[in-house]
């Protein structure tokens, strides 16, 4: 009954919502005055969508109502903080935006729960719905903020092919900017708008410095910048025509390259996402249907083996499930700014008792284990000190410890359950096919005697069999004869000694430790994972350092220091290296350089920094990079090459990553299970030939 209520329950929260949504479209020829007002409002406002008022409304009362409720409380201010930092919505959009992502991620979590309950069909089943939708909570934040995000970088795109118009008319760049943003779309036109103020503020320079902070991508930040230059220095007549509009070609073409490369690793991996988590799902209706043809694999999934078999199945597809996640993640939403707040590692640190534990276990300072995690840390662009690591570790490790032992301590306790209460069917027969009704109402007769039996017997005593006979031959002597009786008492002893043999074993508790130690080193593996995935990157970065360089190196007033300063704006992959070089810059321009080329060891980015290191003193820095502009069709198809190798990369990985699931529960729910009632049957099948 219960778990019928709870199935009506999440019905009920599934389509009440959808029911709304449908009520509140239909109002929209109710409420002309109404809408009048607001489409009046969204004339002022270009490029925004007109939607229904209506709905507009339920979405600014949800998100004031919501902020009372101290579950969603939460969430709504992370999704809110998310998008404040991609798109410079107002007030009212920021809230609508917000509550859309919110109800969306509400209604696909209820979903997969309501999924869970109707194939699973146990409340244990959709508890462990829940935790994983706990998990995916975060995940389906990332993705629909990365859709605003490719929306805005999209628009952005559109707006550099109307300022290359409007430049063209007015030869301005505040101009021609301002001019463009009222044709582009609401987010678009909001940091169009932006990039105006910064050019025509009193102080323009703590203007782009403030608007740097705020940018939700690098190529608004760097474009600024260059209008920012075009404005202070003019624009400047190169061999191929206006360096302005020559920049805005190679922004458009960068973009261009960075849409179809988000474009194609979406399409090879999002269906992945989809096959990693398919065995949660179907390896309940498969578990039904081979208990239902074949009855005595029940054993095997309610044993101990069955139920590890599903928790490594949970555990495989989960994992399988973030790494492909992490494949599909895209620079800009890997790097975006992290919200403020204070951690809840930090927190925890601050107790003595659990810094006085984790320093036990942080690597000393100047020893080779310390650097390396630091070092580890940095590359995977982690916010983590290494103390705040090492807690979050020491906690998985323990979690995973407790849950495994846990898990061992269900499945005796609910092996001692199946013994007491499951249907106990004749031996000897092949238990393949369907049990009909008359055989089951067999089996559970013999359960319940059974269980009359085993009440009144204490296995402890000595001489509990003859106990057992003697009560069986009392019990069954009208209905049993003597053959029936010594198998039933040999039944019942048999149960009674594997309740007796249900406990807590020493192994248990060393493969419960032995979990605990590997998820210990979980973090590590994530991170080093994150790492070589941006390995695969650092080639696509150089390329656009490239075409960054190029624009750079036209202006006549430029330095060594200045190109690295704006690579550090444009920088991700090497953004860290490149930090501690300006650092370094002061006390030496050729020291940082070669420490540089020692910290980022990368080829193509090596070269890079040695002709930095010519234009210090020897050429300039046109001179330095003039092979840029004669090799620029060199250089595209080289981009283009290495898109292709790296999408193909990640292709390939997502692949083996994305079907290691399905393997699984082939494995784990077929081969060995039929493997399991091939050996029971047989060994049976050779008792009854051994005493015939």
């Amino acid at each position: 009954m219960n778990l019928q209520l709870l199935i009506v329950l999440a019905l009920i929260l599934y389509i009440v919502p959808l029911v709304l949504w449908v009520i509140l479209k239909r109002r929209r020829n109710h409420s002309a005055v109404e809408e009048e007002s607001m489409m009046n409002w969204m004339s002022r406002q270009p490029g925004m969508k007109k939607e229904n008022p209506a709905l507009s409304r339920f979405y600014q009362r949800s998100y004031v109502r919501s902020a009372q409720i101290p579950v969603f409380r939460s969430q709504v201010h992370r999704i809110r903080q998310r998008l404040a930092v991609v798109s410079p919505y107002d007030e009212l959009t920021l809230r609508k935006e917000t509550m859309k992502i919110t109800y969306a991620v509400l209604l696909i979590v209820i979903g997969l729960i309501l999924a869970l309950a109707l194939l699973g069909r146990s409340i244990p089943v959709v508890l462990l719905g829940m935790i994983g939708c706990l998990v995916l909570n975060g995940m389906l934040i990332d993705l629909f903020v990365h859709r605003v995000e490719n929306r805005l970088l999209k628009d952005f795109r559109d707006f550099l092919e109307d300022n290359r118009h409007q430049f063209q008319s007015a030869r301005m760049a505040d101009e021609a900017i301002y001019e463009a943003s009222q044709l582009a779309g609401h987010d678009m036109r909001l940091h169009g708008e932006r990039m105006h103020e910064v050019l025509t503020s009193k102080d323009p320079d703590r203007s782009l410095s403030a608007y740097y902070e705020v940018a939700p991508n690098r190529y608004l930040k760097v474009f600024t910048g260059i209008a920012r230059m075009i404005m202070e220095y003019g624009d400047k007549t190169t061999a191929k025509g206006s360096l302005y509009l020559n920049a805005i070609g190679k922004f458009v073409q960068d973009i261009n390259f960075d849409l179809l490369r988000r474009n194609r690793l979406s399409y090879q991996l999002n269906s992945l996402t989809i096959i990693a988590l398919m065995p949660i799902l179907l390896s309940f209706p498969l578990q039904r249907w081979a208990e239902k043809y074949f009855p005595i694999m029940g054993e095997f999934y309610e044993g101990r083996i069955g139920m590890a078999s599903k928790l490594m199945l949970y555990a495989v597809a989960v994992a399988a499930y973030v790494l492909i996640r992490k494949l599909a993640e895209t620079e800009e939403s890997r790097y975006m700014p992290k919200s403020g707040g204070i951690r809840w590692e930090k927190k925890m640190y601050e107790y003595r008792a659990v810094q006085f534990v984790v320093d036990r276990f942080v690597p000393r300072k100047n020893t080779k284990a310390h650097y390396s995690l630091s070092k580890l840390i940095k590359e995977s662009n982690s916010p983590l000190m290494i103390e705040w690591l090492t807690l979050r570790r020491l906690l998985l490790g323990l979690i995973a410890a407790l849950f495994v032992t846990g898990m061992f301590v269900s499945a005796h306790v609910n092996q001692v359950h199946r013994i007491w209460n499951a249907p106990t069917y004749v031996k000897g027969g092949l238990m393949i096919g369907r049990i009909d009704g008359i055989e089951r109402q067999e089996a559970e007769c013999r359960s319940e005697f059974d269980r009359r039996i085993m009440n009144e017997i204490h296995a402890g005593r000595m001489g509990w069999e003859d106990t057992v006979r003697s009560l069986v031959r009392e019990s069954g002597g009208t209905t049993l004869n003597e053959i029936q009786q010594n198998e039933a008492a040999m039944r019942i002893i048999e149960k009674l000694v594997k309740v007796n043999s249900e406990y807590l074993r020493w192994w248990e508790l060393l493969i419960a430790a032995a979990a605990g130690t590997a998820a210990y080193f979980i973090p590590l593996g994530i991170m080093r994972f994150q790492r070589r995935i941006r390995g695969m990157e650092m080639q696509n970065e150089v390329d656009q350092f490239r075409m960054l360089i190029s624009i750079l190196s036209q202006f006549d007033r430029m330095s060594v220091q200045v190109i690295l300063e704006w690579m550090e704006r444009f920088a991700i992959i090497f953004k860290p290296a490149l930090q501690r070089c300006l650092l370094d810059y002061d006390g030496g321009p050729a020291r940082a350089l070669a420490a540089l080329k020692n910290e980022a060891p990368f080829p193509p980015f090596v070269r890079l920094v040695e002709r930095l290191e010519n234009a210090l003193e020897r050429i300039t820095i046109l001179e330095a990079f003039d092979d840029l502009e004669m090799e620029q069709e060199y250089y595209r198809e080289q981009k283009k090459e290495t898109m292709d190798r790296l999408i193909e990369s990640k292709a390939n990985w997502g692949r083996d990553i994305g079907f290691a699931p399905v393997m699984f529960m082939l494995g784990a729910y077929i081969i060995v299970p039929f493997l399991y009632v091939s050996f029971m049957q047989m060994r049976d099948l050779i008792a009854q030939l051994s005493r015939i």
